[in-house]
């Protein structure tokens, strides 16, 4: 990709979350441990994907945000509008797979998943997220 150019291509239309992107939110949000967080889970939906040739996907949930209060208690960084749930995984050909889920203003916004610049994840195939902590 080059600088300038859009990061997401939005889908025609929301899907629905595949069982293997399911699998890997319900570990991360079980982490977390935000019923809040967990109810925007349960109905959300896969918005747009990455450019880049990445597996990563942004969310669209319809459920209230995390309160503010509660996503500054959950930032590493103290900030009331972004936290993450990070994590270490891998698959075959691929040791190291970052698996983050992004909230924005107390929002799923998007599951990234990286093991390199435009590099696919095979979801099926990836283990189970490791060394899970909130940031």
């Amino acid at each position: 990709m080059d600088v300038g150019e859009p990061i997401w291509q939005e889908l025609d239309g929301p899907r629905d979350l595949t069982k293997d992107e399911r699998r890997l939110l319900e570990r991360m949000v079980g982490v977390v441990g935000e019923p809040a967080l967990q109810r925007q889970l349960d109905v959300a939906v896969v918005t747009a994907r990455c450019c880049c040739g990445c597996s990563s996907v942004r969310l669209h949930s319809t459920e209230p945000p995390v309160a503010e209060g509660r996503v500054r208690q959950l930032s590493r960084l103290d900030r009331s509008d972004h936290f993450s749930v990070d994590a270490r995984s891998r698959a075959p050909g691929l040791t190291d797979v970052h698996v983050v889920l992004h909230v924005v203003q107390g929002r799923v916004e998007e599951l990234e998943l990286f093991a390199g610049e435009g590099i696919a994840v095979p979801l099926a195939d990836l283990a189970d997220p490791t060394d899970v902590t909130v940031a």
